[in-house]
């Protein structure tokens, strides 16, 4: 049986437990609950989050947090045998949808690559059981619309790491040997076909999740087994506590069907431009008639090639950037986006910037999501995002981010910001146009 320990109960004597249940308590309470629970045992101790949680409230957060920091209690190997347990990614994950973000409680991985989501619930009244259920599947749909690149992105930004593959970069401290295409494959096929082990952990499980669970089975579509664990706190009279996961209730696993392509993906070509194959007799003739804007267009070329090659996405599934026309680049994306431009305009209205053209009615549907969750892309990609409809009739709309020239001191400057813009960009928008894909196909 696993187990807990967070005090000393190491003493000959016999301690006699009381049941305690996870709810929410009174200040005074809750100090006294929080001193219980990080006991002796420095490893027990979370650097800085627990303790200041229990202490003003022994709730969700705080089980969270617990089940993130002591992966153990999930018991996962009871749950599927071979397993080999879980390696937790990160807490409180943002997945997009629209309307605005929801928060996935705890995300980790098995060994062989399968996705573990767990939502934490304490179980005041029924319909607090009903809509756990209701948010962990939703969870695992908007999932299932993600690639690993997409996942990788998120995490990345999430955890602000620069590691190629943190994915695998957490999970090799757990299990040095564990090769890497295997596990990444692991991973790929988890999300593709929706094969996630849905963990709901409380401090009492009720039998009405039963219903529950078997109307989905018999509802929805995923492999993606429904676990119930419950956490069991014995504490003493002298302070001592002992946490206890078990497994309650029997499994349920729900089944999804999925229809894929013969190749699993969209493959989408794209003729090289005339910019970029050049027309060798048509520049040499420019020199010769007007070799002041020969020489502007040379420069503007030479810095768009500088950002080809300094810019850095963090999403793995990003294509280099290209040469597009006079002054622009394009950075490839999914339909029905098409590619991200980035430009440098001149004239009356000298900026830099980047934008997203949507058109046609694929267009104008997302055009409209994006537009609704406005503010939340703003938050989350920390640029000052436009979106504009430039036309009804066909529909032409543009999702955006720009700045004057003015407002950088050189050349280099804008480099950077647009670097860094593009990527903050990419970040945001890739996931969104997967979920697009899921729900249009």
């Amino acid at each position: 049986m696993t187990a807990l320990l967070m005090a000393d109960m190491s003493g000959a004597e016999p301690v006699r437990l009381q049941r305690r249940s996870l709810a929410r308590r009174g200040a005074a309470n809750s100090a006294a609950l929080a001193a219980d629970l990080v006991g002796a045992d420095p490893a027990a101790q979370p650097s800085g989050g627990m303790a200041g949680t229990a202490a003003a409230s022994y709730d969700e957060k705080w089980l969270q947090e617990l089940l993130f920091r002591h992966p153990e209690l999930i018991l996962l190997d009871g749950i599927e045998t071979g397993s080999g347990g879980v390696v937790p990614l990160c807490r409180e994950l943002p997945i997009p949808r629209p309307g605005g973000n929801v928060f996935l409680d705890v995300l980790g991985v098995t060994r062989t690559g399968r996705l573990v989501l767990v939502e934490c619930k304490l179980w005041r009244n029924p319909q607090a059981r009903r809509e756990v259920i209701a948010q962990i599947v939703e969870y695992a749909a908007l999932l299932r619309s993600w690639s690993f690149g997409d996942l990788t992105a998120r995490l990345k930004q999430k955890l602000g790491s620069t590691h190629a593959n943190p994915i695998f970069a957490q999970a090799e401290k757990h299990w040095p040997d564990l090769d890497e295409a295997d596990f990444v494959d692991g991973i790929t096929n988890s999300l593709a076909h929706g094969d996630f082990a849905l963990i709901i952990a409380g401090d009492g499980i009720r039998s009405d999740l039963h219903a529950v669970a078997s109307h989905l089975n018999g509802q929805r579509a995923g492999l993606a087994k429904l676990s119930l664990l419950e956490i069991q706190l014995w504490s003493s009279g002298s302070g001592q506590t002992l946490i206890i996961p078990t497994i309650p209730l029997r499994t349920e696993v729900l089944q999804q069907r999925v229809i894929i392509s013969e190749t699993g993906m969209p493959l989408r070509l794209e003729e090289p431009t005339s910019s970029e194959t050049g027309d060798v007799a048509e520049t040499a003739i420019e020199r010769t008639i007007n070799p002041g804007q020969a020489e502007r267009k040379a420069l503007d070329r030479a810095f768009w090639q500088r950002f080809i090659e300094e810019v850095r996405f963090d999403h793995p599934d990003q294509a280099p950037a290209r040469h597009g026309g006079a002054n622009w680049v394009k950075m490839e994306l999914p339909d029905p986006a098409g590619w991200l431009t980035a430009f440098r305009s001149s004239g009356a209205k000298e900026e830099i910037g980047l934008f997203l053209r949507l058109k046609g009615d694929d267009g104008r549907r997302l055009f409209d999501e994006l537009a609704t969750d406005l503010e939340t892309l703003r938050s989350e990609s920390d640029l000052p995002l436009f979106a504009q409809v430039r036309a009804e009739h066909p529909f032409e709309a543009d999702l955006g981010v720009s700045k004057p020239r003015s407002a950088f001191a050189d050349e280099d400057q804008q480099l950077l910001w647009l670097k860094d813009a593009a990527n903050r960009f990419i970040t945001m928008i890739r996931p969104r146009l997967s979920q697009f894909s899921e729900t249009t196909a």
